[in-house]
């Protein structure tokens, strides 16, 4: 567990800002465009960012919708030295996972875990019966909602953004 503010959340300018983080693969069991409305939603808000560490299709196909968007509190970094993690993870107020309802019977996101360790509140749009989803909501680290439920998950940032003493309490049952 690190603090917030640390060189590589100075390094990328958001040791200030209020982010939610995605770090991870977006792949087809994942579903970018929760991400991407998550930025529309704060797309007006010069305090909050968006940030997205990942490669791939996902990543191109965020970085593409977020230009033509003119989303500017969107960033989206490649993936980063492992040795990197802890201050990566350390510089979002909430972590954020996304799983498509196919692939929860099968995929529990590792990440997940990692998100646990940072000490970090998480925000999950998952299948409810995911075994991530059910660790997440039995020891009270996070929210979670269904995998499509758009509304719930824009909700649920909204009220993770809202308040400080939440965060605090979820992040510290991580």
């Amino acid at each position: 567990v690190l603090p917030k503010d640390n060189p590589w959340s100075r390094r990328h300018g958001l040791h200030d800002k209020f982010v939610y983080l995605y770090s991870g693969t977006i792949g087809m069991k994942h579903n970018p465009a929760m991400l991407l409305e998550l930025a529309r939603k704060h797309a007006d808000d010069p305090e909050v960012r968006v940030v997205i560490v990942s490669e791939g299709i996902g990543a191109e196909w965020l970085r593409k919708e977020a230009a033509a968007a003119r989303l500017t509190n969107i960033v989206i970094l490649p993936y980063q030295p492992f040795h990197e993690l802890p201050a990566v993870l350390a510089s979002g107020d909430v972590l954020v996972g996304i799983l498509e309802e196919e692939a929860g019977v099968f995929s529990v996101p590792s990440k997940t875990l990692s998100y646990l360790c940072a000490g970090r509140p998480l925000l999950l749009a998952i299948p409810l019966e995911n075994l991530a989803a059910r660790i997440t909501r039995d020891h009270r680290a996070g929210l979670t909602v269904a995998s499509r439920d758009l509304a719930g998950f824009l909700g649920a940032a909204a009220t993770l953004h809202a308040s400080e003493t939440l965060r605090a309490t979820l992040a510290a049952n991580a």
